[in-house]
């Protein structure tokens, strides 16, 4: 066992995200560009969903497992998830019916592989990988989150006609309250006692490979293996 901590264990970790970072998978791209067709922006609005609402159920099950300040630090972030004035995937349904998904669509859309793979990968982390390994495989998601919601904010803008507020709205909440979790798992990281880093990384990047082929299963324009 190899064991990590601190800025090293950081370290590794971003190299990692760098590595699987989001914005460089060929749905994003096309996002941006505007390259992405409506049918595929469709299919990923009414199948990602799965995760966005799941989201919070992985978070609480991380929670029930740590105490002290990090036991608080996941309950904000789960907090935010489920503000009664605006949760997310409320959220989120809003910016599907801007690109003319329907409620109907959402819930009767029946899970991608790649759609359920991601969900039990990060439930299975949420309940299953160490707290180290959990919390860094969470960082790792939403440390890419702020900028990968200011490229969407821009690509719907430009390419797609979507302007008004509420179909924007989960995308600028996630550009803003993001870098504030993104800081937080960061300082935990740091003032963890060392781990197994092979664990920990190893959940990292499962994470993240999670993350790339969801979108991989919606790129019905161009699908890619990674």
């Amino acid at each position: 066992m190899t064991e990590m901590t601190g800025k090293k264990l950081l370290d590794a970790v971003d190299k990692l995200i760098d590595q699987h970072h989001l914005l460089g998978h060929p749905f994003y791209q096309a996002w941006t560009k505007g390259s992405l067709s409506k049918e595929a922006l469709q299919l990923y609005a009414a199948q990602y969903y799965r995760h966005v609402a799941a989201f919070p159920d992985h978070l609480r099950a991380l929670a029930e497992r740590t105490d002290g300040p990090v036991r608080e630090m996941i309950l904000e972030n789960l907090a935010e998830e489920e503000n009664p004035e605006a949760p997310h995937p409320m959220l989120w349904r809003q910016f599907a019916h801007a690109v003319g998904v329907s409620d109907h669509d959402i819930d009767t859309a029946v899970p991608l592989d790649g759609i359920q793979a991601l969900n039990d990968t990060y439930s299975g982390i949420a309940k299953e990988a160490s707290i180290l390994a959990a919390i860094a495989a969470f960082y790792a998601y939403e440390a890419q989150i702020p900028e990968i919601a200011a490229e969407k904010i821009k690509g719907l803008k430009a390419h797609y006609e979507v302007h008004d507020r509420e179909g924007l709205a989960y995308f600028g909440v996630h550009e803003k309250t993001d870098r504030i979790h993104r800081a937080q798992w960061r300082k935990v990281l740091m003032e963890q006692p060392c781990g197994d880093s092979e664990e920990i990384l190893a959940a990292v990047e499962a994470g993240l490979k999670a993350l790339w082929s969801a979108l991989d299963s919606c790129h019905i324009d161009q699908p890619t293996v990674h």
